[in-house]
């Protein structure tokens, strides 16, 4: 990577101990430094990531938004590359991520599985619920700030570090990703998307459950509309 640009890319982490050594190989190539953040994991976790050379980090048990923030505090990159450790994220993306950042055209960039398309499409009840709440936040969005976005909620990203800490972000939970993307439209910074190919989970469980949806509409509406 370059002398003048580190890239730091955080994964936040809860048993899946199953996958993770191939994810911080996976990731290594585009990486100056590799953060686990670890949410008190019940498997090797921690033994893996130092095992590879990975700095790691546990977090305060408040759920993922804290340890998004905990992963970024501990980073000396000035770019930060979030990237999950289920299995699901395409590690050759990384460079395509970060270029909108390295070469000043953006201040963050997130990526869309509605246009780079999944393998992990799910035409259970529960799968269609999901997606069409994903869609319907992201229309929410689109019509708040008059924009063209596809997908506020896949947590595949990158953003500057400088950026990230003038967003003033507070969730502790999976509500991180659409702050994440309504403050940084309302503070008018620079936001790009590009495609990205979601994979199927390979190993592992989802800590999101289907419920949270109707937290985060309610939370997306209240950062839309009522917080400045």
């Amino acid at each position: 990577m370059s002398d003048h640009i580190g890239i730091s890319i955080v994964i936040p982490t809860k048993d899946e101990g199953a996958g993770i050594k191939k994810i911080i190989e996976s990731v290594k190539p585009y990486a100056d430094e590799v953060i686990v953040v670890d949410g008190h994991s019940k498997d090797n976790t921690r033994y893996i990531t130092l095992e590879q050379g990975a700095k790691y980090l546990l977090d305060h048990g408040l759920g993922r938004g804290d340890a998004v923030r905990m992963g970024v505090e501990a980073a000396s990159g000035n770019i930060i590359v979030f990237f999950d450790a289920d299995g699901s994220h395409e590690a050759s993306d990384i460079p395509q991520l970060i270029k909108p950042l390295i070469d000043e055209t953006a201040d963050m960039v997130i990526t869309s599985r509605r246009l780079g398309g999944s393998h992990d499409l799910d035409m259970s009840l529960t799968g269609i619920i999901r997606s069409a709440g994903s869609d319907f936040l992201t229309v929410l969005v689109n019509q708040r700030f008059k924009i063209q976005l596809s997908d506020i909620l896949y947590s595949f990203r990158a953003v500057k570090k400088s950026t990230f800490h003038s967003l003033g972000l507070k969730s502790n939970d999976f509500c991180i990703e659409q702050e994440m993307v309504v403050k940084c439209l309302k503070k008018q910074c620079r936001l790009v998307e590009i495609p990205s190919r979601e994979k199927a989970r390979a190993w592992g469980k989802s800590k999101l459950k289907t419920i949270m949806g109707i937290k985060f509409i309610f939370v997306l509406l209240k950062d839309l509309y009522w917080k400045t």
